[in-house]
């Protein structure tokens, strides 16, 4: 089985080298690598071309290149469109992997016809607890109905790394990334889980998170919040269309959850108080028109969001 690793570089130069190595020191032979240059300004891409010098699996690397900076999926779509292995695995270049990662997760399939495989994940440079653990047992799941509601109940992180994924889940189920925007990986891995069938489980670590404090995960901007908006309303309306306020019910307090964490955003930065009564009263429409039609919202989120509303009107003098 051909395994595809995708791995984007972009100003990465303090890290691209660890990155590299714990690729190329995988015990799994058959996987071939694409590095996606998505117009980086540094030296990322030079520290690329001497590692590969004279490397043994330097034949296996093919390199793709942006003429612009487009962004992380942006990057991420154009690797896999760039590869030819069965499965896809992506890889942030200021992330790493253990030796034996692919080993594990293409060994977790066996022989069976599986979408996707989710390993564990050790987390460098902050609280692990701060993180989602992967809450299902070890093996098999069938069934799009289980993998949906597990995903909305959080029992699998919705980082997109450390994911073995099959080919059809771009070539055929077009879940492909949103690009242009951040938080692109809570609306891939709400489409993972409206496209995958089959999902196989194991808590072996296979991925070395490292969490870099200035990254866009720690500070957040408008950015962080437009495009969190929109990814909100992407997941909506794929939930409108696929039916899931009739035939799954964790849908209502998977979406509560995001607009509390949407709210929060807003709350603990320092963002100019129009916009952030704009942002709310965006949202407020978003829900009010789509989510609570036929459900009020619950008990528990009503209380959250009158705490945050006093938040509000304490931080901004309302």
């Amino acid at each position: 089985m051909k395994v595809s690793i995708i791995i984007p570089v972009y100003n990465v130069s303090q890290f691209i080298e660890r990155c590299l190595y714990s690729a190329f020191n995988q015990t799994y032979s058959g996987i071939e690598y694409i590095l996606v240059d998505d117009a980086t300004p540094d030296n990322s891409m030079e520290i690329v071309e001497k590692i590969l010098h004279n490397h043994p699996r330097q034949e296996a690397v093919k390199i793709v290149r942006h003429s612009e900076n487009k962004g992380l999926s942006a990057a991420r779509n154009t690797g896999v469109k760039a590869s030819s292995g069965e499965y896809i695995f992506f890889l942030d270049s200021d992330d790493e992997l253990a030796s034996d990662c692919i080993e594990t997760l293409v060994s977790a399939i066996g022989d069976q016809d599986i979408d996707f495989v989710i390993g564990e994940i050790t987390v460098i440079g902050n609280k692990r607890k701060a993180y989602p653990l992967l809450l299902l047992e070890n093996g098999i799941y069938q069934g799009n109905d289980f993998i949906l509601d597990s995903f909305l109940t959080k029992k699998w992180y919705e980082m997109a790394c450390n994911k073995l994924v099959k080919r059809s889940i771009f070539s055929e189920k077009k879940a492909w990334f949103a690009e242009g925007i951040v938080h692109e990986d809570t609306l891939w891995s709400f489409q993972l889980a409206l496209a995958a069938q089959s999902m196989a489980v194991t808590h072996t670590p296979t991925y070395i998170y490292h969490i870099q404090t200035n990254s866009i995960t720690q500070k957040k901007s408008p950015r962080n919040i437009d495009s969190f908006y929109l990814v909100l309303e992407k997941i909506i309306r794929l939930a409108r269309q696929s039916n899931l306020f009739d035939t799954h019910t964790f849908i209502y307090p998977y979406l509560e959850n995001l607009r509390i964490f949407f709210i929060k955003t807003l709350v603990k930065n320092d963002f100019d108080k129009e916009y952030v009564l704009k942002q709310k009263k965006k949202l407020d429409i978003l829900f009010n028109e789509n989510v609570w039609t036929e459900r009020r919202k619950s008990f528990v989120t009503f209380w959250k969001e009158i705490l945050l509303s006093i938040a509000i009107y304490i931080k901004y003098k309302l």
